[in-house]
């Protein structure tokens, strides 16, 4: 065992390989410090152990609820927690990295909790992460460069791949196993042989992450296509798989590649994401049991993916096949420990079977911690609203612009551009100079067309757009055309570097290119939300009169209300959105907890008591499609994720 466990040098050797047909098998020793591996097993400071562990995310948790979360994963009987690290969170302006202590973002305070519980953490920081969040965790300014090239040894994207490993490494170099540390092994890549096949890129991966001082056991993982399709095995780096079925076909592609060591299961599926407008995905026991029972007897090592989803805030993903779709604000995923921490009849299943395949020696509970208290506290109408109209003028002047651009090349954000949110183009048209019909060839993700404040028409995922202006009506004087576009995630698996959003082509109008526009980013971060909320007195409110629900504006728009709470009173909660809305953001206290879709099918959005507070709450809801009044949205004490 310590002969397999010898570090390999910094350098990438390529000895020790033998060709066999296409597949390339890695003899060399697997690279190791405390974690080894011997021709079956892991070794942890010298003594056979096995990886049993959860995937769980800090970002999607609040960070008082870490530790909480983190005793129902050792109350099922694992011994490790398992995350990703999201760039586009830690870096969401180009140089700009933010790991604020006490925050989502404070990566190191996670492991360290993780350490003080006794749990072992493995890392995985991408810079690819999937995860069904936004473009996969790749920030969206990558895309400013036009030349770039995702997930590929190229200039611009290495650069900036190395730039956030160097950072994220730092914060965690010191919380390795071997320096008495939690850390006993970092993740390269992410699924990448379903992606490319890149070997220099890998290799420069795998010199960055050995340069910063990580020398904990290195792994990749992908499924049995991915291991199938790849020749970039890399000598020292031990290679995982994805997967809870056709167990034996990933089992014979795996050692194809790795003739020997022990088998890792990066990802065994406890259930599924979920996407608006189709119905809620999920996993039953009896499917996951059989494949976990038939992992364990071949004796592998297994991470639970998730253990705990959580919820996605502004970040959920997309995808785009067979159409696009958005992943849902809660990340629930039918996990084992649901999205507000209650304990299923899964975790149940699964701590069982766990025990009684592998024994009390292997297997030891933690102590259940006691639940979470949940309350309603009823309805809430809102009592104001902004238009889009409104928002331009609460925003300041814009930006200036020959020719409309995407929105990541918007010159904002020091160069960054915008990456979420919406994004409003204006010009103005001189009374005798309106056009018939103005035409665009693709936008991303939705979009309308609105003259004078009147909305025209409207386009949804990369289509096309026609709007004929002559149909509002004579017009005297000068008019103002406004084509707004929203984000709603970019596509989170393989991306290829064409999720641009906004207007992706230029505005025609009879054969001719309009220019001269300006653009206006409403980008939904916290300084747009902070604004919101200090500017709601500015807000419209409604006639009294207005009792039954009716249109206020065809303009997009933010809803304004608030609910009061006593210091004793704070708990968790869900808050229901009721009819009258289409879909949107909602930010609470100043933080975006999610989207809301009327087609379902969630329908509350998850509120963790550590985001209310005592005093005046402030609710912020926008709405692309329309303003109508009255909105009365409810926080009730279940979640109803499947659409009743």
């Amino acid at each position: 065992a310590a002969a397999a466990a010898a570090e390999l040098p910094t350098a990438i050797s390529t000895a020790g390989k033998e060709m066999t047909g296409n597949v390339t098998v890695t003899n060399a020793p697997l690279r190791a410090t405390d974690l080894s591996v011997d021709k079956s097993t892991f070794r942890l400071n010298g003594k056979p152990f096995r990886i049993l562990a959860g995937e769980m995310h800090y970002f999607r948790v609040v960070p008082e609820y870490w530790r909480d979360r983190l005793l129902r994963l050792k109350a099922g009987g694992l011994n490790t927690v398992s995350t990703y690290v999201a760039w586009n969170l830690h870096e969401p302006h180009k140089g700009e990295f933010d790991f604020t202590p006490g925050s989502r973002t404070d990566l190191a305070g996670f492991v360290r909790i993780a350490h003080e519980l006794g749990l072992y953490v493995i890392l995985r920081p991408g810079p690819y992460i999937c995860a069904e969040w936004e473009f996969g965790g790749l920030p969206a300014w990558l895309l400013r460069e036009k030349t770039v090239k995702l997930r590929r040894y190229e200039e611009h994207y290495i650069s900036a791949v190395k730039r956030y490993l160097a950072k994220v490494y730092g914060q965690v170099v010191d919380l390795q196993h071997h320096r008495n540390g939690p850390i006993i092994a970092v993740q390269l890549e992410n699924e990448y042989g379903t992606y490319a096949d890149d070997r220099r890129y890998l290799e420069e991966l795998h010199r960055v992450t050995l340069d910063s001082g990580i020398k904990e056991l290195l792994f990749k993982c992908d499924d049995h296509q991915g291991l199938s399709k790849q020749l970039t095995q890399l000598p020292g780096v031990l290679q995982a798989v994805n997967s809870n079925d056709r167990i034996p076909l990933h089992v014979k592609v795996l050692r194809q590649n790795m003739a020997t060591g022990p088998i890792f299961v990066a990802e065994l599926w406890t259930g599924w994401y979920s996407v608006f407008g189709q119905p809620f995905a999920g996993k039953n026991s009896k499917e996951l049991l059989k494949g976990l029972k038939e992992w364990l007897d071949l004796g592998a090592s297994v991470s639970f993916y998730m253990w705990h989803g959580g919820m996605n805030f502004h970040h959920n993903g997309a995808v785009l096949a067979p159409d696009y779709r958005v992943v849902s604000s809660s990340y629930d995923y039918d996990a084992p420990v649901s999205e507000n921490g209650t304990l299923t009849g899964k975790f149940y299943d699964l701590r069982n079977m766990l025990q009684s395949a592998l024994g009390k020696d292997v297997v030891q509970f933690a102590d259940l911690p006691p639940p979470i208290p949940v309350k309603a506290y009823g309805d809430v109408t809102m009592k104001s609203y902004a238009t889009l109209d409104d928002l331009v003028s609460l925003a300041g002047p814009g930006v200036s612009l020959e020719r409309v651009c995407s929105m990541e090349d918007l010159p904002i954000n020091g160069g960054s551009g915008q990456a979420l949110g919406w994004i409003l183009y204006r010009h103005r048209v001189a009374g005798n100079m309106m056009p018939d019909w103005i035409s665009i060839k693709s936008l991303a993700d939705g979009g309308a067309v609105l003259l004078n404040s009147k909305r025209l028409v409207d386009a949804g995922y990369r289509k096309s757009l026609s709007a004929h202006l002559s149909e509002s009506g004579p017009v005297e004087g000068n008019s103002t055309l406004d084509i707004v576009v929203e984000h709603l995630g970019r596509n989170n698996y393989g991306p290829d570097g064409t999720e641009h959003k906004g207007l992706l082509s230029p505005v025609m109008a009879n054969e001719q290119e309009v220019t001269a526009w300006t653009a206006y980013s409403f980008e939904f971060d916290k300084a747009f939300v902070a604004l919101l909320e200090k500017s709601v007195s500015k807000f419209r409110s409604p006639r009294s009169a207005e009792q039954k629900r009716t249109q206020l504006s065809s303009q997009p728009g933010v809803l304004y209300g608030e609910i009061a709470l006593e210091e004793h009173d704070i708990h968790d909660t869900y808050l229901l959105l009721g009819e009258g809305l289409g879909h949107g953001l909602v930010a609470l206290n100043g933080e975006v907890i999610g989207r809301h879709f009327a087609k379902g099918p969630q329908k509350t959005l998850y509120v963790p008591a550590p985001l209310l507070h005592a005093g005046v709450n402030r609710i912020l809801i926008s709405d692309f499609e329309s303003v109508s009044w009255p909105v009365v949205v409810k926080f009730v004490d279940r979640a109803i994720l499947r659409g009743r």
